[in-house]
C-alpha cells in the first residue's frame, strides 16, 4: 500500500497477504498503517488497486471502500492504462506488469525492460515504438529457497542474502550463493537474450522487494534500481482515468 501526491509516492507500507482475512479485519489493518503514517484516510481523493490474487480482489476492494468511502479503481478490463499490449490474449497480462510498464514508459528511454523482484520474478518488454511486446517470469528469490529446503532432506532454511564469495565451504553460505548470485546470473541471461530478441540495447529497471539485494551482484552494471515504479504507475493509470 502506498499514498502519493502529485505523483510523488509519500510513503509506502507492506502488509501480509492473508487468504482468510475479511473486508472488515483489512480495512482495520490499513487504517493503522495509515495512522502511522498521519494520513487521514476520508481526506483521500482516490484509490486504486491492483491485485493479482483474483480471490482476494473482491475483497480488497470492499475494504478500501469502507476506509474511504470512495469506490476504488481496479487495474484491469475498462481502464485506460494507454499501454500498448501486443500479447496473444491482452486479458492474461497482470496489473503488476501493467503499472510497471506504464511507469516505465513515462521515465525511461525505450525500449525498456522492467524487473519486478517479489514473490515471482517478472520481467516486461516494451519496445522502441512503445508496444508492450511480452516478457518472462521465473522464480523469486524466497519462491527458490523455499524449493530448496523442501525438496532436499539436508538442506535447511537460510536467510537468502550474498554470502560474500561464489565458492563456499559450508552448506548454509553455499545455499546463499546459489539462491543470490544464481538468481542475478538468470537475469543477467535473461536481459542478454532478450536483447538479442530485440536487436537492439534496452533500459533495464527492476523494482521490488528483492531488488536491492540482487541488482547489486548482476555483471550487467546498467539497471537503475526504481523503489516506486509500480506505484508511480498505478498513480499514472489512476490520473489518465478522471473526468476532464
Amino acid at each position: 500500500m502506498a499514498g502519493a501526491v502529485d505523483g510523488q509516492v509519500q510513503f509506502s507500507c507492506q502488509m501480509a497477504t492473508v487468504k482468510t482475512r475479511t473486508a472488515d479485519e483489512y480495512a482495520a489493518l490499513m487504517r493503522l498503517l495509515l495512522e502511522q503514517q498521519n494520513t487521514d484516510c476520508r481526506a483521500l481523493e482516490g484509490c486504486i488497486l491492483s491485485s493479482v490474487v483474483p480471490e482476494l480482489t473482491l475483497v480488497l476492494r470492499r475494504a478500501l471502500e469502507l476506509l474511504t468511502g470512495l469506490v476504488p479503481m481496479v487495474v484491469g478490463p475498462g481502464v485506460k492504462t494507454g499501454l500498448n499490449i501486443r500479447l496473444d490474449d491482452p486479458s492474461e497480462l497482470g496489473s503488476d506488469f501493467v503499472a510497471a510498464a506504464v511507469a516505465a514508459q513515462a521515465a525511461y528511454p525505450l525500449p525498456v525492460i522492467t524487473v519486478d523482484m517479489d514473490t515471482a520474478i517478472g520481467l516486461g518488454v516494451t519496445d522502441a515504438g512503445g508496444c508492450y511486446i511480452g516478457g518472462a517470469i521465473a522464480p523469486g528469490v524466497m519462491i527458490s529457497s523455499a524449493a530448496l529446503t523442501s525438496r532436499a532432506s539436508l538442506l535447511h532454511n537460510v536467510v537468502p542474502n550474498a554470502p560474500g564469495h561464489i565458492i563456499c565451504k559450508n552448506t548454509d553460505e553455499s545455499m546463499r550463493s546459489g539462491i543470490i548470485y544464481g538468481t542475478a546470473a538468470m537475469l543477467d541471461g535473461l536481459l542478454a537474450g532478450m536483447e538479442e530478441e530485440l536487436g537492439q540495447t534496452a533500459t533495464v529497471v527492476a523494482t521490488g522487494a528483492w531488488a536491492e539485494a540482487v541488482i547489486p551482484h548482476c555483471r550487467r552494471r546498467d539497471i537503475h534500481i526504481d523503489r516506486d515504479l509500480i506505484h508511480r504507475g498505478l498513480w499514472l493509470i489512476w490520473k489518465k482515468n478522471q473526468k476532464r
